[in-house]
């Protein structure tokens, strides 16, 4: 596999998280008296709190969006996943580290990478589905993420901030390595690009796994919507990128 595809392949694992969050009435400052104050003044505090929470993410990646890496995909891709966050909360502001499971499913087809031309002898990558292969590729991520809260109403807040983690890669990918037979050109691979083991005129090697690296960097750019329906319990409506686009949604309870 070609170096661009393999970077593009990894992009895909991208892996779904969402978030926990904040602004109740106990986050907000309290007033005290320190002792060692002068007359009349007051010192504000706000409390710490901890909370625990559950998210759902989607993650997307159109076709279009791959073509800019590749010369031809086999569609685009969308993948859900499911984790955990714990959080610590003081006003407005959070600090969550999160972990996440999710199962990757990348389309099964042709794909030749950026350059390549195989009307001209270059091979094209014939992917195999988890089904044809017998085993999915799936990740593990932990993530740690600051967000920020702007009050909107006393229930509702605008919700942002980022972070940053690392992915394990779990499982893996196969693919045959095709010479695609006289007449196939990037923009009609099929049959001539499609390995004759699966039904096409191409001659394939293979199946061989597809070298990714065990771990890999995650970030996060997070904006959304937090409602507070009762004092100590939030739900988070969210969107951003997660490596990749993702929508999600998350829920959660501080103590």
């Amino acid at each position: 596999m070609r170096f661009a595809t393999s970077l593009t392949l990894l992009a895909l694992m991208t892996g779904t998280a969402w978030s926990q969050a904040a602004l109740d009435d106990a986050g907000k400052p309290q007033a005290t008296l320190d002792p060692t104050a002068s007359p009349g003044t007051t010192e504000t505090t706000t409390p710490v709190e901890y909370g625990v929470g559950l998210r759902l993410r989607r993650v997307f990646v159109p076709e279009g969006l791959l073509n800019l890496f590749v010369d031809r995909s086999a569609g685009g891709a969308s993948n859900t996943g499911i984790g955990v966050d714990f959080v610590r909360r003081r006003g407005n502001t959070e600090l969550q580290l999160g972990f996440e499971y999710e199962k990757i499913e990348v389309g099964e087809g042709v794909w030749i990478a950026s350059g390549d031309n195989v009307a001209a002898g270059d091979e094209a990558d014939w992917l195999l589905s988890a089904d044809r292969a017998g085993e999915s590729l799936a990740w593990f991520t932990l993530e740690f993420t600051f967000l920020n809260h702007a009050e909107i109403t006393k229930k509702v807040a605008f919700r942002y901030g980022g972070g940053a983690g690392l992915g394990f890669v779990l499982g893996k990918l196969q693919k045959y390595d095709v010479i695609c037979a006289a007449g196939a050109t990037n923009d009609n691979p099929e049959p001539g690009c499609v390995p004759s083991q699966v039904g096409g005129t191409g001659a394939g090697t293979g199946p061989n796994d597809y070298d990714l690296p065990p771990v890999f960097p995650v970030v996060n750019a997070i904006i959304g919507l937090q409602i507070r329906p009762v004092p100590k319990a939030t739900i988070n409506i969210e969107t951003g990128i997660r490596t990749l686009p993702f929508i999600g949604v998350s829920g959660g309870y501080f103590f």
